[in-house]
């Protein structure tokens, strides 16, 4: 008898169960499914190691202070794994080969190249436990001689050596870059625009549609420092990230995010930097991982726009990732940090703003805020560590599209723009937007 009466409870349960059932699949039916695409898919994060980069590098043999065997002895002394030296106009063939130098910016000083017997110590770290520090080659910062600024990072590459550049001009060095075979950034983006003086610019549509028409031209154009130096002039250039990433995402393309010191003295080493999760330091596994995006820029600078919070600066080691997990089925995306660093708080972000402050994102609960793509930032009290975006791919998805030029495509066009490539208008420029500044007027 009591076995009659538990069937019967047990088949009720069953009934109910299935009669439920379509409701609860039509509930699931309601929220959006998403193809997540993660730029750090292929790290193993139980097996690898993390490696500290600096990718903007200066020496003698620009407007550094420093020789290049002390520049570069002063970043492995400070525990770093890979370094790019990126003079000014100057290509590097590794530390311990001889470069052509010209006078604009090292005033005829000897950029002796580093011994073969201290490249050696170098990069196999004989003297470091055998943790040695990456060479990476082709390594130049090109416009070396604009007064504009448009400063453009070159990797693997044989352009720009002596090359003065075209001023108001990122554009035609990432072409150049990758004609050559290299990878290019687009250096303190800030810097050009003066958004540390008018963060609204990194709103306008006529940066929006010049950045983007860079990024979808040139596709080894890898991406932007978000982050320079102590973070002045790009306080608001992850802004204009965030408007790029909107608009080039759609386009089949990501933008990387990169941090860096931009040193040229002995002060500026380790403000601001790249943090790449590696199999193996060796150039190709760098060059690869910049490719791919999987890599954290990360920053002892905090510098945020005018207006939208305190600044700060770190002490100690920033918060580093030590697992990433993506469920496309349940929508989410969850990230572990190293409880050895601190890590007082998460970001995530999208469409520019932050969205939730869980370690756990499940994308349903955000679907009416959110875009074409989602990102992260960790802040302790070392610092704060930026992830690459996350695109969302998802039916429904409503893109926005690249804004239109402000500059008409006519023949005024050109004579336009062949004026405002020339250094009396940067000059003129320049004097005005110091009026700019002093005055607060656009």
């Amino acid at each position: 008898m009591k076995f009659k009466k538990v069937l019967s409870v047990l088949t009720c349960a069953t009934l109910i169960f299935t009669a439920s059932s379509p409701l609860i699949s039509a509930a699931a039916a309601d929220e959006i499914d998403y193809t997540i695409v993660n730029p750090y898919e292929c790290v193993d994060w139980d097996k690898w190691d993390y490696y500290k980069a600096n990718l903007h590098t200066h020496s003698v043999a620009s407007d550094g202070d420093l020789s290049i065997t002390d520049m570069v002895q002063l970043y492995y002394s400070k525990g770093y794994d890979i370094l790019a030296m990126t003079d000014h106009g100057v290509i590097n063939h590794g530390w311990n080969k001889e470069r052509k130098t010209n006078g604009i910016f090292n005033y005829f000083r000897k950029a002796d190249p580093m011994s073969d017997s201290n490249y050696e110590r170098i990069t196999t770290g004989s003297d470091r436990g055998g943790r040695g520090m990456t060479d990476i080659t082709g390594g130049i910062e090109c416009n070396m001689a604009v007064m504009s600024k448009t400063h453009v990072n070159g990797y693997f590459t044989t352009y720009g050596n002596g090359v003065w550049g075209t001023e108001n001009d990122y554009k035609t060095a990432t072409v150049e870059i990758e004609k050559a075979g290299g990878y290019s950034v687009l250096n303190h983006v800030g810097d050009w625009v003066n958004s540390n003086n008018f963060p609204e610019r990194s709103h306008w549509d006529s940066y929006i549609h010049y950045f983007a028409d860079i990024f979808t031209t040139s596709k080894s154009c890898l991406g932007m420092e978000i982050v320079n130096n102590t973070d002045n002039v790009t306080r608001s250039d992850r802004a204009l990230w965030d408007e790029l990433l909107q608009v080039v995402i759609p386009t089949g393309r990501n933008i990387w995010a990169f941090a860096d010191d931009d040193s040229e003295q002995l002060n500026e080493v380790g403000r601001s930097f790249e943090l790449f999760p590696l199999e193996v330091n060796s150039e190709e596994a760098v060059k690869k991982a910049m490719h791919d995006g999987a890599l954290f820029a990360a920053s002892r600078y905090y510098n945020p726009e005018k207006g939208m919070g305190d600044k700060f600066e770190g002490n100690g080691e920033v918060p580093i990732v030590t697992d990433i997990k993506v469920n496309d089925r349940q929508n989410t995306i969850s990230v572990s940090v190293d409880p050895a660093r601190d890590c007082q708080k998460i970001e995530w972000i999208a469409n520019g703003k932050v969205i939730s402050n869980d370690y756990t994102i499940d994308l349903n609960d955000y679907e009416d805020e959110l875009g074409c793509y989602v990102r992260f930032q960790l802040f302790g009290e070392g610092g704060v560590t930026y992830s690459q975006a996350f695109e969302l791919r998802y039916d429904g998805r409503e893109d926005k599209p690249v804004p239109d030029s402000v500059i008409p495509d006519n023949g005024d066009a050109e004579v336009f723009l062949n004026i405002y490539h020339t250094l009396p208008f940067a000059l003129a420029a320049f004097i005005i937007e110091k009026l700019a500044n002093l005055f607060h007027i656009i």
